[in-house]
């Protein structure tokens, strides 16, 4: 992607709330101009005092007709205390488009440029107002899916990860310096204690296994689990999508390849996310629009984390069947055996419910949740959001210090150690920003929307 360079000395502006008309439509400016622009566009009531991090009340008007655009409230941040660390304004109008997007044309008009997509969020980066991977937990809190996910974004936008990270990475540092130290004076240091420093080494590298613990699973809080529901037409597939969901989204008829499409739903269980999609039925298609759909299920299939494999329990297991679970053993499976209510023929372990009637929607949400997160509670209040970027410098961390506690085994020279170590405060600086690329910050912040 081309990446257009904007010199940070310049005052950006955009729309901060979703597109769309809403009660209320903020425009954040952010740069040197950003005071000014406040001052050219506000009229206060009453002749209210301009000042800093006090809510005003007033009018935006058209600088060039003085005509009078929306009655507002507005808000001057001067830096450093500001989210981006510059002079930040807001404006807070009514949420209709025509008025939000005149507001914005004005502040463009009177020198601000329009923001890229996370420029806000990038410069306090930049400025040191947060780290990265706090920078991240605002995009984790906008995305997440669960009231769980949202919990460990804030404790990452706290900084509580950070806080981990760099704490480690210290006491790295502390240890290179002193092996660094007997590198150039050997004369003055005992022989090095192999042992002890192998002891640090593991103690230090247990603490990134804990971080790395469960890395998934926080992912499924934050992005919610890909779930596939499937099974042969007439099952009851799109019943038990029902039930779980506690209302009737799936049409529910007795002939059998009703579900054509795909229809994708999300469902909370105790805080878990499951984005679950009910397919077509698997069989031999009969005409082009069934071949159509039998062959969306099996990419949906082959994309899913969790299948959700559904058996007619009232009817004996056939091939058919028997292929569909074979299908699914490449991930997660659940086996639900469907219609219980009519009698039990399949000596298959799964769970028997009745979607029709609700029984056993209840057993198989608890058993969802326990297969999901292998009884391990793993959002609670000390633990760090890891997402995959920070799980990858994390890993580069872990195999740095695994090598150098295996060239202390080997009483390799203490220059091999080094090199471990550096790599290892290398990785960890990862994390928070403090050694990463340029390209890595930008491709980072392009997921943010515009107004962040």
């Amino acid at each position: 992607m081309f990446h257009v360079k904007h010199s940070q000395d310049e005052t950006i502006a955009a729309i901060a709330t979703p597109l769309g008309s809403g009660g209320v439509g903020v425009i954040r400016v952010s740069g040197e101009e950003a005071q000014a622009t406040l001052i050219t566009l506000f009229l206060p009531s009453n002749g209210t005092k301009i000042e800093s991090h006090r809510m005003l009340h007033g009018w935006v008007i058209d600088p060039k007709t003085k005509d009078k655009v929306d009655e507002i409230m507005a808000c001057l941040m001067l830096a450093p205390k500001s989210y981006t660390g510059e002079d930040v304004v807001e404006f807070y109008c009514h949420g209709g488009m025509a008025i939000v997007q005149k507001v914005l044309s004005l502040t463009l008009a009177s020198g601000s440029r329009l923001a890229q997509r996370g420029e806000f969020t990038k410069r306090a980066f930049l400025n040191g107002k947060l780290d990265l991977a706090q920078a991240e937990a605002i995009l984790d809190l906008v995305n997440t899916q669960s009231a769980r996910g949202a919990g460990l974004a804030v404790r990452q936008l706290e900084g509580r990860l950070s806080a981990v990270v760099k704490e480690l990475r210290q006491k790295l540092v502390s240890m290179l310096a002193k092996f660094e130290v007997r590198i150039d004076f050997p004369d003055d240091y005992p022989k090095t204690n192999y042992d002890a420093v192998i002891r640090k080494i593991n103690a230090h590298t247990q603490v990134i296994s804990d971080m790395l613990r469960d890395t998934q699973l926080r992912r499924v809080y934050r992005q919610g689990l890909a779930t596939v529901i499937v099974g042969k037409p007439n099952v009851g597939k799109s019943c038990l999508l029902n039930a779980l969901l506690g209302e009737d989204r799936a049409i529910v008829t007795d002939l059998p390849g009703t579900t054509r499409d795909s229809i994708e739903e999300t469902i909370n269980i105790n805080g878990l996310p499951l984005r679950i999609v009910d397919t077509a039925g698997l069989r031999h298609p009969r005409d082009k629009a069934e071949q159509f759909g039998v062959k969306r299920t099996e990419q949906e299939l082959a994309a899913a984390d969790l299948a959700l494999v559904v058996i007619d329990a009232s009817k004996q297991l056939d091939k058919l069947d028997r292929s569909i679970i074979k299908r699914a053993k490449g991930k997660q499976c659940i086996v639900i055996l469907n219609k219980a209510d009519l009698g039990c023929k399949v000596k298959l372990k799964g769970y028997k419910v009745s979607a029709l009637f609700g029984k056993g929607i209840k057993e198989l949400k608890q058993g969802l949740f326990l297969a999901v997160t292998n009884r391990r509670e793993t959002a609670g209040n000390d633990s760090v959001a890891i997402n995959e970027r920070h799980a990858e410098c994390l890993r580069g961390a872990e195999r740095a210090l695994l090598n150098a506690a295996e060239c202390c085994r080997k009483g390799a020279s203490v220059d091999l150690i080094c090199i471990d170590l550096k790599d290892a405060i290398v990785s960890l600086g990862g994390v928070t920003g403090e050694q990463v690329s340029e390209e890595v910050i930008n491709s980072i912040f392009e997921n943010f929307c515009v107004g962040k």
